[in-house]
């Protein structure tokens, strides 16, 4: 009695598994993620499930700084407008004058201190690459120096322009910038470097979804003080040569710090609108994980159906 219920299981399993065959059913049926049993399937739900459990969370991330650029790209863009009459007006006094690219031109490239906001920092990286390369061919004869502002501009031109790199000013956005902080790096650059330009390349804000690049040029005092057109501007006690100097200190703060308010409200601009397309793509990608999640699980219930009922079939 032992032994033939020993057989009658043997022949059982035997003929389950040859009525799938003859029903034109694999032993181990296909499901939407390739041949694969019961166990196997589980495993990819559960890896469904948690690719579903973090893009679910990247989207909250997004966003959430979408929705932070776009209040702060309110206060920056009133600071940059209220700046520009004042940029304005300042540098009438020295556009009338060209720099000359003689002797030794310093280029400062501003761009952001971080990330996730388009191309709008590779650009300024890009674009001084393609200055350097251009005016090196050129002027043979002139020096190229770099001061980088900001810090995607120095991990940008490190790599291969690192000769040609002064020193770097970073972490900008940490504090409020003002009209004081660009003083203050105006101030490094006349102390510690000698030029007969100076070449500021930065962002320039035109919509929250367009931007464009803005090259401004500043001579040198030596190279004013040689121009006649300087001599049309009255100065204190008529003493040109020791306040030239200020002249274009003055004059590069109020550069940089126009770069600083146009390039900050840019990249707001750029991550605000890089952030919303990031959160649609991410809504997407739910969709498609929520259509294979579902058509799993239900090839995985049809599987196990097909197997009780063709199970119950070969036992009667």
């Amino acid at each position: 009695m032992l032994a033939g219920s020993r057989g009658f299981g043997i022949n059982r399993n035997f003929t389950f598994q040859n009525s799938l065959t003859q029903r034109g059913q694999a032993f181990n049926p296909l499901s939407p993620f390739g041949q694969m049993g019961g166990a196997q399937e589980g495993s990819k739900l559960k890896e469904i499930k948690g690719r579903i459990k973090s893009v679910k969370s990247i989207e909250k991330i997004t966003k959430t700084m979408k929705m932070i650029a776009s209040s702060r790209l309110k206060s920056s863009q009133t600071r940059m407008e209220k700046n520009r009459p004042f940029f304005q007006g300042a540098a009438k006094i020295l556009s009338i004058i060209p720099a000359e690219m003689s002797g030794k031109n310093l280029i400062v490239p501003v761009a952001a201190d971080r990330g996730l906001c388009g191309a709008i920092n590779s650009t300024i990286v890009k674009g001084t690459r393609a200055m350097l390369n251009k005016r090196a061919k050129e002027y043979p004869n002139t020096e190229f120096r770099l001061v980088t502002v900001g810090d995607k501009s120095i991990q940008g031109l490190a790599r291969d322009q690192a000769s040609k790199v002064a020193f770097h000013i970073g972490d900008l956005s940490k504090k409020p910038f003002t009209f004081v902080g660009a003083s203050v790096i105006a101030e490094k650059i006349m102390a510690e470097e000698t030029f007969d330009s100076v070449t500021v390349f930065s962002n320039k804000f035109i919509s929250p979804i367009a931007y464009g690049q803005e090259i401004t040029e500043i001579p040198s005092p030596a190279q004013l003080a040689n121009r006649k057109e300087i001599f049309d501007y009255e100065f204190e006690e008529d003493d040109r040569l020791f306040q030239l100097p200020d002249l274009v200190e003055f004059e590069l703060a109020n550069t940089i710090y126009h770069a600083y308010c146009e390039g900050t409200a840019a990249e707001l601009g750029a991550r605000m609108a890089a952030m919303d397309s990031a959160t649609r793509n991410a809504q997407d990608m739910l969709k498609n994980l929520n259509i294979a999640f579902n058509r799993g699980r239900q090839a995985a219930i049809t599987t196990e159906l097909n197997e009780i009922i063709s199970g119950a079939s070969a036992v009667q």
